[in-house]
């Protein structure tokens, strides 16, 4: 059993996919070809010390090893392997005429060659019955005075080689016709494979959505009556100022966690996986926080726009909004900016989003934590994402890379 790592060493990467419609007939020319360069290397050794010379075994050793480079390097064969035919029938009638014309062993060696020709293409086997007819009659006339037994000897090489080609040509289409037909049982199976796949996924897409409809009908107006509510009892409570700060606080939390249900029903969207969606979202938010701060807020993106399109991993953008909402909030607490920019990149394996200022950072508190920060690097690691922070006097750069796939677009 030869292993598949040293067949497919000699495939080029295209051919090394067994959806390739050559891999069948290119891995049976390779593995042939090993074998038989092995055995042209080590076989005729026993015949060292007899005639014919072996250096034509040698020369179809070379050209077997010539067939496998050129396959490797050039996805190339079939020169080298027709060359490798040809020798080695030269080969073979050289031999037999030395070793005792068309009465000698070494016609046999014509029918395993017949075997190999049939073992590597039909086509290729047909030719070869042609060939051997040829090499069996020219070895027949070679000899000067060919008596009945050697003409009986050509005729029952010349039907045999007919008999034996027309049932290697009968086994070699049942195989192949078998290999075809469990092509298509394949082909059938990944079809319906895909198409179960599509199916479910356009069911968990219309769950997400629904799932997103309805936690926002109900969680919103939950919250909102929570913020009214509150607001009430501010009103009634104006004489208590002691309870103020607690009814404050009920109304900020309800705020921010009617922000934080967003951008989760945002990201279980099935869009959400997207990058120019989570970019759109990211602006979004951008120009509506920094307009309260009155800091210039400008985007900058390259996208691609081919037929393919990048899909983040599931739940992936939820992480990477919280990450920047915390460093746009930063940015405007503590980096005293006239200007920021997020920019966004996509790469062949990761898409790259960044948050620029021109702002001078305030010196942080060495005894306070820095939760915030902390955070955005816990995400960072928890998901797979690489986190940098550039800072210069010209301002501060946050910078974060996160690993995509990428599907065709039909």
């Amino acid at each position: 059993m030869i292993p598949e790592k040293l067949i497919h060493y000699f495939l080029t990467p295209a051919m090394r996919n067994q959806l390739h419609p050559e891999y069948d007939q290119v891995r049976t020319i390779v593995s042939g070809t090993i074998v038989a360069t092995a055995l042209l290397l080590i076989l005729p050794i026993p015949l060292f010390f007899f005639p014919p010379p072996l250096i034509g075994y040698y020369a179809l050793a070379f050209l077997g090893i010539c067939t496998l480079l050129s396959l490797k390097f050039y996805g190339i064969y079939w020169p080298p392997l027709i060359l490798a035919l040809l020798t080695s029938y030269f080969v073979i009638v050289t031999d037999t005429l030395e070793t005792g014309a068309i009465d000698s062993p070494a016609v046999t060696t014509l029918y395993l060659l017949l075997l190999t020709g049939f073992w590597f293409n039909r086509k290729i086997g047909l030719v070869m019955i042609g060939l051997n007819i040829i090499a069996i009659t020219i070895i027949f006339y070679s000899v000067p005075e060919a008596s009945g037994q050697s003409l009986y000897a050509v005729v029952s090489h010349i039907v045999l080689t007919i008999f034996f080609g027309a049932f290697f040509w009968f086994v070699q289409e049942q195989h192949d016709a078998a290999r075809l037909q469990i092509r298509e049982q394949q082909h059938i199976r990944i079809n319906l494979l895909n198409r179960a796949v599509k199916d479910r996924t356009q069911q968990l897409s219309t769950m997400r959505q629904n799932l997103a409809s309805d936690f926002h009908d109900e969680t919103g107006n939950m919250l909102s009556a929570i913020t009214r509510q509150a607001a009430m009892l501010k009103l009634k409570l104006k004489d208590n100022p002691s309870v103020i700060p607690v009814v404050d606080n009920i109304i900020s939390n309800s705020d921010q966690l009617y922000a934080s249900s967003r951008d989760f029903l945002w990201s279980v969207n099935n869009n959400s996986d997207d990058p120019r969606e989570l970019f759109a979202y990211l602006t979004s938010f951008g120009q509506v926080f920094y307009n309260q701060f009155d800091i210039a807020f400008s985007v900058n993106s390259a996208i691609n726009s081919g037929n393919e399109s990048a899909q983040l991993e599931a739940f992936a953008a939820r992480h990477i909004i919280f990450i920047f909402k915390e460093a746009m909030t930063n940015v405007a607490k503590h980096a005293r900016a006239a200007e920021v920019v997020l920019e966004m990149s996509v790469y062949q394996k990761h898409i790259s989003i960044a948050l620029q200022d021109d702002g001078s950072w305030k010196e942080p508190d060495k005894e306070s934590q820095h939760n915030g920060l902390l955070n955005m690097q816990e995400r960072s690691k928890d998901n797979g994402f690489k986190l940098n922070i550039y800072g210069s006097p010209k301002g501060t750069r946050l910078q974060l890379d996160a690993p995509v796939h990428f599907t065709v677009v039909e």
